[in-house]
């Protein structure tokens, strides 16, 4: 279980970090004039800025943290059906941190194009 808890504190800090990346490329494509094309995003840009969506990015780390040190807390205690939930938040966080990534690589390329360009 220690290597599983060491493993999902990696998780949550890649899943920060990559938000983090997510959030600078946002900010600096909207300031070299990209447009927001995440429905989501674009809506709580449009609602309340950069502010706001550094707030909803920083939330979903927390949630998801929260969720695995959750599920991790319940697998050890024995709690019926804790491992299957386990795998389900750390399973979660995974899927996001990669996708994320791809989000934030497509950022960069499209920052780079936009810098070549203008």
């Amino acid at each position: 279980m220690r290597a599983l808890n060491r493993s999902a504190w990696v998780w949550i800090g890649l899943l920060a970090t990559i938000e983090s990346m997510d959030i600078l490329t946002t900010a600096a494509g909207r300031a070299s004039g990209a447009v927001e094309t995440m429905p989501v995003s674009a809506t709580v840009m449009n609602v309340g800025g950069m502010g706001l969506f550094v707030i909803v990015k920083l939330a979903l780390v927390a949630i998801g943290a929260i969720a695995v040190l959750l599920a991790l807390r319940w697998a050890e205690s024995g709690r019926p059906g804790a491992n299957v939930i386990l795998a389900f938040a750390m399973s979660a966080v995974r899927v996001s941190t990669v996708a994320l990534a791809v989000v934030s690589l497509h950022n960069a390329v499209l920052l780079q194009s936009l810098q070549g360009s203008g």
